[in-house]
């Protein structure tokens, strides 16, 4: 993402000592995000007709004209779902700067849905060769590919959680003005329903590529950025076949029926592509920092002191994990955070 550095109430240069912000998303943050998943799917499609219990219903048979029975017709199809997001995101990360201008983005999440949720379209790519029905009659010429919207849905859930270590550069372009770029791992996790049927897609991991421009004024800090990042996904595990699925056809000569079908096929594995894009504004607080004692920012010989001056008291102040007595507990933790 982007991130701040930081501006100490001293006289230290903004990257000469190790200091951490933490980042929320403002409500102007914006997010969109596109999902695209394609299923190869291969079968037959047959006339839901059953001589004992269903006599009236639809009958295919192979070819324009002629033929009697309920004879099954041979396919081949890519079955595709697509989403699309465009949301306000919630959204937390920190950013810590170490000396030299290093920065580090920790514990970047964000919920993309933030209670406006997305789009879902299921839809099935089929080619099939000419064939033709009774009940009602009609006839299939084959034509090549053809789309058929199969269901619709929304996205309830999706989430950006961050999978790793995301490194990074602060550079100083005017006074208290600082711009990052830092890459940013993330596993990606749609979910929602489709047709009354819920889906769930395998988590998928990606990198974020934030860029943007942080602004320091004393404990406080803002940033605005942009994040994008697009890729293929895959290979997907193949969904389970599909065995005599109603698949309601409509007629094409004459146009204005529907053939009742029904269909089975097996998948193949799939493949998909991703766009996900983010700017963000964010504004962040200095996190504390636990055994600075004097508010200065750093933890080291003073801070001792005042731990030192108040040993075996209860001081508040000196008194680093509230158990009520200044101690050894108190003084390993100072060190632990020793600057």
């Amino acid at each position: 993402m982007n991130f701040v550095t930081f501006l100490a109430v001293t006289a230290i240069t903004p990257c000469a000592l190790a200091t951490s912000f933490h980042f929320q998303f403002l409500p102007t943050s914006t997010a969109q995000q596109s999902l695209t998943l394609s299923y190869p799917l291969a079968g037959t499609l047959i006339g839901a007709y059953h001589a004992a219990t269903n006599p009236l219903d639809t009958k295919t048979l192979p070819g324009l004209f002629g033929g009697s029975g309920n004879i099954a017709i041979a396919y081949t199809s890519t079955m595709r779902m697509s989403d699309s997001i465009d949301s306000n995101p919630l959204g937390t990360f920190s950013l810590r700067i170490g000396a030299g201008g290093t920065c580090e983005v920790t514990g970047f999440a964000t919920d993309l849905v933030n209670e406006t949720p997305g789009t879902v379209a299921v839809e099935m790519v089929i080619a099939y060769p000419s064939f033709h029905t009774l009940a009602p009659s009609s006839i299939f010429p084959s034509v090549g590919e053809i789309t058929i919207p199969v269901a619709t849905g929304a996205v309830k859930v999706a989430t950006a959680v961050q999978t790793g270590p995301a490194l990074g550069v602060l550079v100083q372009t005017a006074p208290n003005t600082y711009t990052i770029s830092i890459p940013i791992p993330v596993e990606i996790l749609v979910s929602g329903s489709a047709g009354g049927q819920a889906f769930g897609v395998e988590p998928t991991p990606a990198l974020l590529a934030f860029a943007g421009t942080l602004t320091v004024n004393g404990a406080s800090a803002t940033f605005i950025s942009s994040a994008a990042t697009s890729g293929p996904i895959g290979p997907l595990p193949a969904p389970p076949a599909i065995v005599a699925q109603p698949f309601p056809l409509p007629t094409v000569l004459p146009a204005g029926s529907t053939a009742n079908l029904l269909l089975s096929g097996t998948f193949s594995d799939g493949s998909g592509t991703s766009v996900f894009n983010m700017s963000i504004d964010a504004i962040g607080t200095l996190d504390f920092v636990l055994g600075d004692l004097n508010g200065d920012r750093l933890v080291n010989g003073i801070d001792l002191v005042i731990v030192l001056a108040a040993w075996g008291t209860s001081d508040p102040v000196a008194d680093i994990n509230h158990d009520g007595d200044v101690g050894g507990a108190d003084l390993a933790t100072m060190l632990s955070n020793w600057s």
